[in-house]
């Protein structure tokens, strides 16, 4: 038995070492001495354990090597194997129980099932140690007693099976690990613009309302916690209460988010980071990380990390604009310097790239350009969905040139800088190529942050409230310091995008949407010209048309399916599940097409629906009136059935 299997089958030795451990850290804090003392017994009790402990697992498996010895020279099973203490029992393969000794009436007395001779009734897994010989102990519950259960092989026919009752470590390693601990940090989004808005006596006043509701939900949950500034609490708890806040879905962000002051309602809301790991210094860092996920999907949520893994609570509803000019100032003015300390600039978008991925990129190309710099923007023609912009850019006197993922990797340089625009996720990026060889990445995306997104950029510019990567960069081109100036070209590029996006500023519209498109009119861009790039052609209307009679109506959703075989376009499926928003009584619709190892679907949103939250159940993601997966070889009866699931289920948690 190696040492880790000691450890792991020692869990209550394990817990001693390491709360002595921890109280040599108090210690240290008082008197150093004192603490490495204590250090030095800590280690010295820790290895002696360690070698008695091995010993005693030596000896017992010597033992059990013998007693097996005994049993197949012997050719009968006397009265001191029957007196044992521990329950034994030999089956043949066929799991018919041949032979226990009396020590196992016990457990067949705690059982429901008494006097069974197959063991298969008794162990629904017994299969594994009647067909594999090397099988791992395994855990049995009978009763009230909790037994560890260990399975050799004696002869061709025979199995014996060694039962040893830990019901009292076993309880001690399951109260170990509820008693785990878990960090909650919980920031108020956007205090300083509700600061904005009201008096100082009465920000305060709601500033403490809200505090104090929070104080209240963490003292009712077993947490110990602190404020550290205005806004924000760190906390404390144990990994049992976490699993109540999980299946509470955490209310406080519904408290807060109906907070009123002097009957008006303040549109105040939360986010939640949590950390659960083996320490404290893991769990703040995860908690930290699910904090920034949380504010990086827009805020209103609580995100609760584990591991790799991520789960999220909320967000589901539409929140008002929330954004200042200052941060695209900065953000403008740190692109700036990345740009003119670089030998080139690639950039690119999402793989089947919009209007909305080459119109960011074209005005980003504008501010390379006015920096001096030259701007090369990494697409494939052959999937593009916005190749009528393209080709409208190459006819015009702009100085941007478009180039394939492949050209880009030869131009590349240790000196070049890449951004990657409306989309943060790795797997969705255009050039895979250059942005695994790129040091200096910078990121611009007005969707929710998903775990996968790119982790090692320099610059991130993440705005989930603004409704394009079209309206973000039509800002940071007006606080260029390289003074741009736009080409109607690149404006009506730019105007392409939030059109696109905003669906003719009818979805995801704020105030500073109408501002950037203000300033892209004033940069003469053409709105003709722009409406005459989402022309379609008799076919594609026909197409659509087709599409939207096969959908089928499932309360406040539409579902479209493509025909097999019918080979539609994702450009198609698209307008679909926007022609299918025009249909009375349709909050929310999804276009399902099927590919040649892959099925797509395209979700489209009125805003009351979060199609984002679905799609993210498939591996998707988007924002929450536009989102998209892709499903890998999966079949098409298949998705749907989830779909139908994962919409009821959107519906019992979200939907009153």
């Amino acid at each position: 038995m190696n040492y880790k299997d000691i450890l792991r089958n020692n869990p209550f030795t394990v817990a001693m070492i390491l709360l002595a451990t921890f109280i040599s850290a108090i210690t240290f804090v008082f008197s150093p001495l004192l603490a490495f003392i204590e250090l030095l017994v800590i280690v010295s009790v820790a290895v002696f354990a360690l070698k008695w402990l091995s010993k005693i697992a030596s000896r017992k498996k010597e033992y059990l090597k013998n007693f097996e010895a005994f049993l197949i020279e012997s050719g009968e099973l006397g009265e001191g194997t029957a007196s044992f203490p521990f329950p034994l029992v030999i089956v043949n393969n066929s799991g018919v129980i041949e032979w226990f000794n009396r020590a196992y009436n016990r457990i067949i007395d705690d059982m429901e099932s008494k006097g069974s001779s197959d063991i298969k009734e008794l162990f629904p897994d017994a299969q594994k140690f009647l067909t594999d010989s090397a099988v791992a102990p395994f855990e049995f519950k009978a009763g009230s007693r909790q037994y560890t259960v260990y399975s050799t092989r004696l002869n061709d026919e025979t199995v014996a099976l060694y039962f040893t009752e830990d019901t009292a470590l076993k309880e001690i390693r399951e109260e170990y690990n509820i008693s785990r601990p878990a960090v909650l940090i919980i920031n108020i989004d956007s205090l300083d613009q509700t600061e904005d808005v009201l008096d100082h006596a009465d920000y305060y006043a709601v500033v403490t309302g809200i505090e104090t509701e929070i104080t209240k939900w963490l003292f009712d949950n077993k947490c110990v916690f602190r404020k550290f500034s205005d806004g924000k609490f760190f906390a404390l708890t144990e990994a049992k209460n976490l699993d109540g806040l999980i299946d509470d879905k955490f209310s406080i962000l519904d408290r807060i988010r109906a907070f009123r002051f002097n009957d008006t309602e303040m549109d105040i809301t939360l986010s939640i980071g949590v950390g659960k790991e083996k320490d404290f210094t893991e769990c703040e860092l995860s908690a930290k990380q699910a904090l920034d996920m949380a504010r990086g999907r827009g805020g209103d949520q609580a995100a609760v990390k584990i591991g790799d893994k991520y789960e999220f609570f909320g967000g589901a509803t539409s929140r008002k604009e929330k954004r200042g000019k200052i941060k695209s100032r900065n953000v403008s003015s740190a692109l700036f310097e990345y740009i003119d300390n670089s030998e080139n600039v690639f950039i690119c978008g999402h793989s089947y790239s919009d209007f909305d991925a080459i119109g960011a990129a074209v005005g980003l190309a504008a501010i390379v350009n006015s920096c001096g710099k030259k701007p090369y923007i990494v697409v494939n023609r052959k999937t593009s969905l916005a190749l009528p912009l393209i080709e409208l850019v190459e006819k015009s006197e702009a100085k941007i040139e478009f180039i394939s993922p492949e050209r880009s990797e030869e131009l590349f340089t240790e000196a070049s800088l890449l951004i990657v625009t409306d989309t943060m996720r790795k797997m969705l990026v255009e050039a895979q190529g250059i942005l695994s060889m790129c040091k200096n990445k910078i990121l611009i995306d007005h969707h929710r942050k998903t775990p996968d997104f790119i982790e090692d950029s320099v610059l991130e510019f993440l705005e989930p409230y603004a409704s394009s990567a079209c309206e973000m960069v039509a800002e940071l081109v007006q606080y260029s310091p390289s003074k741009t100036k736009l080409l109607p070209v690149e404006a009506e590029a730019l105007l392409s995008g939030i059109i696109l996006d905003t669906k003719n500023y009818t979805l995801r519209v704020g105030v500073r949407t109408f501002e950037a498109a203000a300033y892209l009119k004033d940069c003469k861009a053409d709105t003709v010209t722009v409406k005459k790039l989402f022309s379609a052609s008799v076919e594609e209307n026909i197409l659509v048309s087709k599409m939207i009679s096969t959908a089928k109506f499932y309360d406040r959703y539409a579902v479209a399916v493509a025909e097999n075989g019918s080979n539609v376009s994702r450009l198609i499926s698209s307008k679909t599940a926007d022609e299918l928003l025009s249909i009375a009584g349709v909050d929310a619709s999804f276009v399902v097409s099927e590919g040649a190892d892959t099925v797509y679907i395209s979700a489209r949103s009125l805003g009351k629906i979060n199609v984002q939250l679905i799609m993210e159940k498939f591996g998707g993601g988007g924002h929450q009136s536009m989102a998209a997966c892709q499903i890998k070889d999966g079949k098409l009866e298949d998705v749907l059935n989830d779909l139908h699931r994962y919409m009821d289920e959107y519906a019992k948690t979200y939907i009153q």
